[in-house]
Formats: structure tokens, C-alpha cells, sequence
């Protein structure tokens, strides 16, 4: 069943109205009929509702996540699927997204952005505690609702230990919050949501988030391979145990930032108090940009560490989902990539922010691989779309691209290139065979080549 409008889900909840949608779910709000109260209902979308694995991998943690309770977590009260779709009954909160917040706003004061990263710490402390790891902490999930702030969708979180069943389940992160170690294919774990936060205050204290890029391939190779810089390098009147406290969150190598989430609350709070003990001390000769005791790659042992996940935001849904050619969830806009909550309430004087501090100098080039990486992906996914690359040419071609992405540490010079060069040599197959026809057999050549220069093979 596609629940397209109004009506009764699990024969207890009935849809009333639309409070916000995305490329994941759509959020309605509801009345539960047994208990007589108004909830928000979470339907998942179609292509996740088909695939058995994730089914079973919702219905299992969206139970772990009911289990849990804090006042920073929109509380979840029940879950379950009805005719095949999908749902999850969840606590509803008038307010507004920090996302929505942010762009009416721009950055915040800096003791606001601390008390509402603090905040996300304290129910990240009890979820962490319980086993779960959210995996996509952004402005979006971020729920501010008078001088409260709550966290959203910890139903679709990741129950530690778990294996995702399917690779649609790999990552559900967004590329512009996501870990060092989600963009290099590795699981999650608390630090990564660390990480997140991390994100999340940069962009609160610089109106902008850490790295951007063309394309999600682009940013999450930023977040391997750049260093963001300070955030007083944009906003020159924030103090320097901001700048550390921030710098730690945004350490490359999760050994390196807060041991917890408790002491990511502490050493945020203790950042604005002149005299206050800083539990994540500056290390010697100030803050950092990569995590002390970590080497930045050479290009020859890794040049692109860019997640699976950053790849099938633009390929999955054609490639392993067959449905139908419609936009991907990458296409959509980032602040509703979720389907979180976000009811158009009325701005309350309490809620009024200032405007904009400073406006953030423009964003750093992304390097030239990251562009070219990015440019590949779309044009393959393009091709797919359009019928122009068949469907074993695109799963093949994908495969390709993710061994030649997926940089394991020491890999050589000569590695690299016979990746690359097994990339090429399948796409002439594919080409020559019919499978590759159309303006993709112009686009898709150029968009290989670009690559190997951006990577220095050619």
C-alpha cells in the first residue's frame, strides 16, 4: 500500500495532514484512536517499504529506539506495517527545525549554538548508553520547540552490533554531517555522531557547514581528505576554546575526539566560561585542523576514500531498486532528506533569533578528484535513468568505480592505476557490446578521463 492521503494506518491512527516529506518518509500528523491524542506518523517511502532486509532492520530498531527514553528524543510510541507499508508513531512536537532556523537566521550566538550542540550531546548520552548510534545527525533532525531542543529520528538509527541487511542500509547519513569513517565505508559508532555535532556547530557558529561540494561524492571526499580550518577564520569574534572545542569534534581519527558524548556536553558548556576547567583541553601548540597523530594520506595510498553510501545516494535507487527512473533522494533538498517533522508553527517571540553575526566567506574549491569523482557518478547515473547504460552495465561499471574509490591504506601507486585502468577496459567492453549508447557514450568516456587526471594516472 502507498499512502498517498488521509487515512487510517494499523487500524488505530488516522492521518490528518502532511507536516513535512522527503526522500525517506513523509511525516504526518495523526490522532491515535485508542488513546485519544494527536501523534506524527512516519511512513516510509515505497522503494524502502520493497526491500524485505530493511523492513525487518526498521521493525528491530525502530522497537530499540521505543525503548529509550530521554527529553532531548522525540519519544517513539509504536511501530509497525500496514499492507506492506511501513510506519512509526512518534511523540508530536510543535516547533521548528534548526534546519528551518538556520536559513531564516543565519548563524547563531555562539552561547545559543553551544546550548543547543549541548543539548544534542545530553540525548545523545542516553541513546549511546542504550546502544544506539543516530548515524544522521543534522539541522534537520534537530527539533527546537520553545527553549527545548529534541532529536529526531532515532526509529531509522542504527542499533549497535546490528548488520545492515541490504546496501540501502549501509549509510543513512547526509554527506555534509557525515564521519571521516561513514565517507570510508566503515560502520558507525558514537564518535561518528560526535562528528555530526561537530558539523552541526560549525554551521550554527558559521552559517555554513564544514565542506561543501557539486555533489555529495565531493563533500564526503572532503571529509576524508580537508581540513575545515576555525571557525573564528570566518567569524573572527568567537573565543579560542570554541575553536578547540569544535576542532576535537571534527577530528579525522574518532580516537581523537570526546571519549563520550558526556564529555562533549561538559567541554561545550565549559567553552564559554572564562574560568571553567576544559575537559577537552587544546593540545600543545593550539587547536587542530586534522586530529593530532594522524597522517594525511599521500595520493598514492588514498586518493578517494569515499564511502559506498556517498556513491548510492546518486545510484542506488536506479541501480538496486529498479524504480522506475525518478529523482533520487540525492536530487532532493538536503534540510528534508529525513521526512522529519518540521509543522509550520508560528514564530514565537521567545523563538526570534538575531540576524546573522557575519557572512561566511565563500566556500573552499573542492579538490579536482572530488569534482571529477562527482561528475562521473551523475553521468552514470543519468545514463541509467535515461535507458542509455543498461542495468549490467551500470551494476558493473558501479562496481568498478567503488573498488577504485575505496582506498585500503598502502594501496601503491601501480594499484591505483590498474583499478583504474580495469574501469576503463570494462567501459569499452560495455560500449562495444551495445550496453553503453546515446550521449553516454560521449559523456561517460570524458567523465572517466577527467577522472584519471584528477587522479594524476593519465
Amino acid at each position: 500500500m502507498t499512502v498517498t492521503g488521509p487515512g487510517t494506518l494499523g487500524g488505530r491512527y488516522t492521518l490528518t495532514e502532511v507536516l513535512g516529506a522527503g526522500g525517506m518518509a513523509t511525516v504526518w500528523r495523526a490522532r491515535d484512536e485508542v488513546l485519544g491524542r494527536e501523534v506524527a506518523v512516519k511512513v516510509l517511502s515505497p522503494q524502502f517499504a520493497a526491500d524485505p532486509g530493511f523492513l525487518a532492520r526498521f521493525e528491530r530498531e525502530a522497537k530499540h529506539a521505543a525503548s529509550v527514553s530521554s527529553s532531548r528524543l522525540v519519544t517513539v510510541f509504536d511501530s509497525g506495517i500496514d499492507d506492506g507499508t511501513p510506519f512509526l508513531v512518534m511523540e508530536l512536537v510543535t516547533g521548528r527545525t534548526l534546519r528551518r532556523v538556520l536559513a531564516e537566521s543565519g548563524p547563531l550566538p555562539a552561547g545559543q549554538a553551544v546550548t543547543i550542540a549541548a543539548a544534542v550531546c545530553e540525548g545523545l548520552e542516553t541513546a549511546h548508553a542504550a546502544g544506539l548510534v543516530h548515524r544522521d545527525i543534522t539541522p534537520a533532525n534537530i527539533m527546537l520547540a520553545g527553549q527545548d531542543v529534541k532529536i529526531l529520528d532515532f526509529g531509522i538509527a542504527h542499533a549497535g552490533g546490528t548488520a545492515a541487511g541490504t546496501l540501502t542500509g549501509t549509510v543513512l547519513g547526509t554527506a555534509a554531517y557525515l564521519s571521516p569513517e561513514q565517507s570510508a565505508g566503515y560502520p558507525a559508532g558514537p564518535q561518528s555522531d560526535l562528528y555530526s555535532v561537530g558539523c552541526v556547530l560549525f554551521e550554527m557558529l558559521t552559517g555554513a557547514p564544514p565542506f561543501t561540494a557539486e555533489s555529495p561524492v565531493g563533500v564526503a571526499y572532503r571529509q576524508v581528505h580537508d581540513d575545515p580550518g576555525l571557525p573564528s577564520a570566518r567569524r573572527p569574534d568567537l573565543p579560542p576554546s570554541l575553536d578547540a572545542v569544535t576542532a576535537r569534534l571534527l577530528a579525522k581519527n574518532p580516537n581523537d575526539r570526546p571519549l563520550n558524548a558526556a564529555a562533549a556536553r561538559a567541554g561545550l558548556l565549559a567553552a564559554l566560561v572564562p574560568d571553567g576547567t576544559a575537559v577537552l583541553p587544546v593540545p600543545p601548540g593550539g587547536p587542530p585542523g586534522p586530529a593530532r597523530g594522524t597522517r594525511r594520506p599521500r595520493l598514492s595510498e588514498t586518493v578517494l576514500a569515499v564511502t559506498l553510501a556517498a556513491v548510492l545516494i546518486a545510484l542506488v535507487t536506479v541501480l538496486l531498486t529498479d524504480s522506475g527512473g525518478g529523482s533520487p533522494p540525492a536530487a532532493r533538498p538536503a534540510a528534508s532528506s529525513s521526512g522529519s517533522q518540521s509543522p509550520q508553527a508560528p514564530r514565537s517571540p521567545q523563538a526570534s533569533l538575531p540576524p546573522p553575526a557575519t557572512t561566511p566567506p565563500p566556500a573552499a574549491t573542492p579538490p579536482p578528484a572530488a569534482t571529477a569523482a562527482g561528475t562521473l557518478v551523475s553521468d552514470l547515473e543519468a545514463g541509467v535513468t535515461s535507458g542509455q547504460v543498461s542495468q549490467q552495465a551500470g551494476q558493473n561499471l558501479f562496481n568498478q568505480l567503488q573498488q577504485l574509490l575505496f582506498q585500503p591504506v598502502g594501496r601503491g601507486a601501480q594499484q591505483l592505476q590498474n583499478q583504474y585502468d580495469q574501469l576503463v577496459q570494462a567501459y569499452t567492453q560495455f560500449q562495444s557490446q551495445g550496453d553503453v549508447s546515446g550521449q553516454a557514450a560521449t559523456t561517460l568516456p570524458k567523465a572517466i578521463s577527467a577522472l584519471g587526471s584528477a587522479l594524476g594516472l593519465l
